[in-house]
Parts: structure tokens; sequence; C-alpha cells
């Protein structure tokens, strides 16, 4: 049986797609396996954990605290007027007198900060 170049063509793409899929799954976690997850932002917080690394509310740039939950530009840029307009801040409770942070927003980024 001769093959003509366009079936010969599916069937070279056909087995090139059984190699990739099986490369493809080899290369996947199994049981046992440890898997890393890298963040898109170097700084970004993992977790509340108490291991967990903090971003500081004294030294932190504005795209570390745009990483936390529900703080956006706007709410970078207010935390950082705030601790230049008062030298910083003494406690992570002092962020709700930043305009705009009420107590919801606290209690979501409270586990990630520290001063």
């Amino acid at each position: 049986m001769k093959l003509k170049k366009p079936e010969l063509f599916l069937l070279a793409l056909a087995v090139a797609a059984v190699f990739f899929t099986a490369g493809y799954f080899s290369g996947r976690s199994r049981a046992g396996d440890v898997n890393v997850t890298v963040s898109q932002s170097p700084s970004a917080p993992v977790s509340g954990d108490a291991g967990a690394a903090r971003i500081d509310l004294n030294t932190a740039t504005r795209w570390e605290l745009m990483s936390l939950p529900g703080v956006g530009e706007t709410f970078a840029d207010r935390i950082i007027a705030y601790r230049e307009e008062h030298g910083g801040f003494q406690t992570v409770e002092e962020l709700m007198e930043v305009r705009g942070i009420g107590e919801s927003l606290f209690e979501d980024v409270r586990d990630y900060l520290t001063v």
C-alpha cells in the first residue's frame, strides 16, 4: 500500500502527537512528587501562616502592597502617602487610619503584615 503525500503528512502528524502527549504526561507529577509553585511576584504573600514572609508596612514598595488581597493601586498609594506623612506605622492596626481601609479589608490583610 502506497501512501499519498496528504496521508503521509497526517500519519506523521498523528505520530508526533502521540509522542508529544506521552512526553507531556510522563513529566507530570505523580503521588509522592514534590510540586513547586512559582509566584509572578516574588513578594506576593503565600499564606497567613506565622512562618510565612510578611510585608513590612514601613518599607513595602507599591508592588508589594498591591500583592495583598483587596489592595490595588489606589490603596497602595494611600498607604505609602500615609506612612510618609506620619513617619511610618507604629502598629499594623494603624493601617485602618488610611482613608478607605476599614475593618473588613484590614482583616483580609492583617496576617500578611508587620511593622
